[in-house]
This record gives structure tokens, sequence and C-alpha cells, in this order.
């Protein structure tokens, strides 16, 4: 049986009265979405037993989740996703993919190393970082914004969580859980010891 990935450490980064508000997460313009949430063979298995049908997986092995259209507005949602209650009915197992963000983990541009980065989409960080949602300059640009320094020490232990032993073989296992550059994503760090581990395992899938 596949090794289970280890919860991230420290508190959700977003508090849960602000992500009940969010109408960003969990909803999707497109069905085939590569932000889609990508679970392994383990968060697979327990979705299913959380009542997700073992249909909305393609390969029960690791894949991206099948989402369905969205019963009353545009787009898709995420079928774990209740868009009355604003709730996840898995969020107890909800798999790495949903645990990272706001927390991005991407290829940088050049698909040359993995980076970990936070996304400005997400209007809490957004606020955190000093703006408002909308930005008030349409020419402001990603990287000039900055988190606060609790943020930031949260990202370096997510930084360090994901480049623990444990975790770095289940990336290896499951390479689509890094996504490809997302140019909205501020990048606060390269992962050197994952980069080299996907590397020298020829594992530079992307979704």
């Amino acid at each position: 049986m596949p090794q289970a990935i280890p919860i991230i450490p420290g508190p959700q980064v977003v508090p849960s009265a602000v992500c009940f508000k969010c109408e960003l997460c969990c909803r999707f313009p497109e069905q085939d979405s590569f932000l889609r949430p990508y679970f392994t063979e383990d968060e697979i298995r327990q979705a299913v037993t959380h009542g997700i049908p073992s249909s909305s997986f393609p390969d029960h092995r690791g894949s991206q989740i099948e989402v369905v259209r969205h019963p009353k507005d545009e787009g898709f949602l995420c079928p774990a996703f209740d868009p009355i209650t604003q709730h996840c009915g898995i969020y107890e197992v909800r798999p790495l993919d949903c645990q990272l963000y706001p927390f991005a983990l991407m290829w940088n541009a050049q698909h040359e190393r993995v980076v970990l980065g936070w996304d400005t989409l997400c209007p809490f960080l957004l606020e955190q970082a000093g703006e408002e949602n909308p930005p008030r300059r349409a020419d402001l640009q990603p990287s000039a914004l900055t988190l606060p320094k609790a943020l930031m020490e949260q990202a370096q232990r997510v930084a360090i969580y994901l480049e623990s032993d444990n975790v770095l073989n289940a990336l290896a296992v499951h390479p689509r859980l890094v996504t490809p550059f997302q140019p909205d994503v501020v990048v606060l760090q390269t992962l050197d010891r994952l980069t080299a581990t996907l590397r020298s395992s020829n594992t530079r899938d992307t979704r």
C-alpha cells in the first residue's frame, strides 16, 4: 500500500471564516482546467471512502479530479465542494494539492527548477500584502508584493516540509503535483532538493 503523505505542519494560512466567503477556490472556468486538484492513490482512496464517486478519478493510481458543472452558475466545481454551504465534504482528508493553497508548488518559467510561491489571486493574501482586491493599479506586478513576516515563516515551514524525505518520495511518484508556471504566483524560493529528486527520477511531467 502506498505511503500516505503527512499533513502539512502549522496552522491553516487562510482563516476558515475568510474561506467561506471566497468565490475563488474549488471553482474552475473550464472542465479540463490544469488547476484541478491532483490526488495521489492514497488520497483517492480516502476521498472515495468519504463519499466522492470513484468515477471522479480517471486513474486510481493518481490523477486530477473530474469536476462537475455548477448547478446554478457558469463554470465547474470540485465534486467535494458544496456551493450552498461553501464547505468541502472531504476537508479532513483533503489532498496535499488543496492543503498547500494559497501557496503553490510549480516549475519556474523556464521549467528548470521547482519553486514555492504564493498566489496573488487569493484575496486574503492580497490583502495581507497591502493590496485591495482587485488591485488598485492595473499595472501592478505580482513580484512587487510582499507578505508579512508570519506568513513568510509559514511558507518556510511548508518549504522544509516539501523537501522532507517522505514528501520527496511521494512527489517523485506523483510529479503532476508540481504545476506548470503560473504568472500570478509570486515566487518565494527555489526547492533545490525537490528539483534534484525529480530530475534524477526523470519525472518532469506536468498537468
